[in-house]
C-alpha cells in the first residue's frame, strides 16, 4: 500500500457520500419526459357540448426505466467504492504497530493535518516527527 492509494481513502469517503444523496435523489437527475395529448368529450351536464381537452402529464414507463436504470448504475459504482474503502481501513487496522496505526487513522480516515495528529497523540510529536514516522514506515513496507 503507499501514499497515493492511502490519500484516496478521503476522496472516496466523499465520493461515498455523493453517490448516497444521487441515489436518494435519483428522481429529479433524470430529465422528466412530458407527454401532451387532445381528447375529445362533452361538458358533464345539459346541453352535452362536444368539446376538445387539452391534457398533459410525465410519460411514466420511460421515466421509470430511466430513473431505475440510474439508480442500478449509482449503487453499482457505490459498492465498487466501499469494497475499496473497507480494503484500504482493513490494511490500516492491520498495521501491529500502535503509534502507526493511529498515525494512519487520524490521518487518512479522520482526514487531520500533522499538526493536529501530533496534538492529538501528544507525548511531545511534532507534526515533522509523526509526519517521518509515516513516511518511513509506507517507506519500508
Amino acid at each position: 500500500m503507499n501514499k497515493k492509494e492511502l490519500s484516496q481513502l478521503r476522496y472516496l469517503n466523499k465520493e461515498i457520500e455523493l453517490l448516497k444523496q444521487q441515489i436518494e435523489q435519483a428522481e429529479h437527475i433524470v430529465e422528466k419526459k412530458y407527454a401532451a395529448d387532445y381528447v375529445s368529450g362533452s361538458n358533464p351536464v345539459w346541453p352535452y357540448q362536444k368539446r376538445v381537452f387539452h391534457i398533459e402529464g410525465i410519460a411514466i414507463p420511460e421515466y421509470e426505466k430511466r430513473v431505475k436504470h440510474l439508480r442500478i448504475k449509482l449503487q453499482k459504482r457505490l459498492k465498487i467504492l466501499v469494497k475499496k474503502q473497507e480494503q484500504l481501513v482493513e490494511y490500516i487496522n492491520n498495521i501491529d504497530d500502535s503509534l502507526i496505526r493511529q498515525i494512519m487513522i487520524l490521518r487518512y480516515i479522520n482526514g487531520l493535518s500533522w499538526k493536529q495528529i501530533a496534538n492529538h497523540i501528544g507525548g511531545g510529536n511534532t507534526p515533522d516527527s509523526v509526519r517521518m514516522l509515516h513516511n518511513r514506515f509506507l517507506r519500508d513496507n
